[in-house]
C-alpha cells in the first residue's frame, strides 16, 4: 500500500488557511470594536464638558470675570475637541475605508489624539475653576458706622468693619477701595488736600496703620480669620480748616494674591 507524502502538507496547508482566516475575523471584529468604543468614548467626553459647564454655573463662586479667563478657553477647547473626534470617528467612515489590520494601520491618529486633547482640556479646566473656588478673589461686605461729615477733629472717625466671610469665602488679604469726596459738592474741592488715615482695630492686621490719598487702594494681610468674629478698621482724615468730607465709596476684596 502506498503512501502518498503530499497528503500531510495539504492538510496542514488547509489548516494553516482556516486558522488564518479566524484570525483575520478576530482581528477585523477586534478593529471594529476598537472603532466603536472610541467613537462612544467622544460622545462621553463631550458629556464630561457639558457637565463640567453645569456644575461650574451651579457653583459659582463670583468675583472678577477676567480669572475666569483659563476656565472658559479650556472648556471650548474641550468640548471642540470632543466635537470633532466624534466627526471624524464617526462608525460609517471607517466601514467605507475598510476594516482591518491593514486600514487600522493607515488610519490616521488625528482622531485618538482628539481624544487625548479633550481628556487634557478638560481636566485643565476643572483644575482652573477649582483654583478659582480656593484662591479667586471674592467681594466681600463692608459695615460702616459713624457720623459724618468727616472735619478732621478728634472725635470725626468712621469705623469700617468686615464680618467674618464664610469659610468657603476665607482669604488671608483684604484689598479695600475708598472714595473720600466733598459734602458739599458745590464748595470749593479740598479733597486734593486731605489724607485719609485708616488703622487696623483687630489684632493681626498688618500693616497697623496706613497714611492714604482721599481716593485709594490699599491693602492688608489678615492673619487668622477663623479666631475672629469680624475685622475692623478707624478712619479719620486729616485736611484743611472748613473742609469737611464724606466718604462716597468703598469696596472691599478678599484675596490669597
Amino acid at each position: 500500500m502506498s503512501h502518498d507524502p503530499g497528503d500531510n502538507g495539504g492538510i496542514s496547508s488547509r489548516s494553516y488557511g482556516r486558522d488564518s482566516t479566524v484570525i483575520g475575523r478576530a482581528d477585523t471584529l477586534f478593529q471594529v470594536f476598537i472603532q466603536r468604543a472610541s467613537f462612544v468614548t467622544g460622545w462621553l467626553f463631550l458629556v464630561l464638558a457639558v457637565v463640567l459647564t453645569g456644575y461650574a454655573v451651579w457653583n459659582w463662586p463670583g468675583g472678577s470675570r477676567k480669572q475666569y479667563v483659563v476656565f472658559f478657553v479650556f472648556l471650548v477647547l474641550a468640548f471642540l475637541a470632543a466635537v470633532a473626534h466624534i466627526g471624524v470617528r464617526r462608525p460609517e467612515r471607517g466601514r467605507a475605508g475598510g476594516v482591518g489590520r491593514g486600514a487600522g494601520s493607515a488610519r490616521p491618529r488625528l482622531p485618538d489624539l482628539l481624544l487625548i486633547a479633550s481628556l487634557v482640556f478638560s481636566l485643565i479646566s476643572w483644575w482652573s475653576f477649582q483654583n478659582v473656588v480656593r484662591n479667586g478673589e471674592v467681594a466681600t461686605v463692608i459695615q460702616v458706622t459713624g457720623k459724618q461729615p468727616l472735619t478732621g477733629a478728634s472725635g470725626s472717625v468712621l469705623t469700617l468693619t468686615m464680618p467674618q466671610p464664610e469659610r468657603a469665602d476665607r482669604r488671608d488679604r483684604l484689598r479695600l477701595t475708598l472714595e473720600v469726596g466733598e459734602d458739599d459738592p458745590s464748595a470749593p474741592a479740598c479733597s486734593h488736600k486731605t489724607r485719609v488715615q485708616l488703622t487696623a482695630v483687630t489684632q493681626g492686621v498688618s500693616p497697623r496703620r496706613s497714611d492714604l490719598p482721599a481716593r485709594s487702594t490699599t491693602d492688608f494681610a489678615l492673619g487668622d480669620l477663623a479666631a475672629r468674629s469680624g475685622t475692623s478698621f478707624e478712619l479719620r482724615v486729616r485736611t484743611v480748616e472748613g473742609c469737611t468730607l464724606r466718604l462716597l465709596d468703598w469696596q472691599a476684596v478678599l484675596h490669597n494674591t
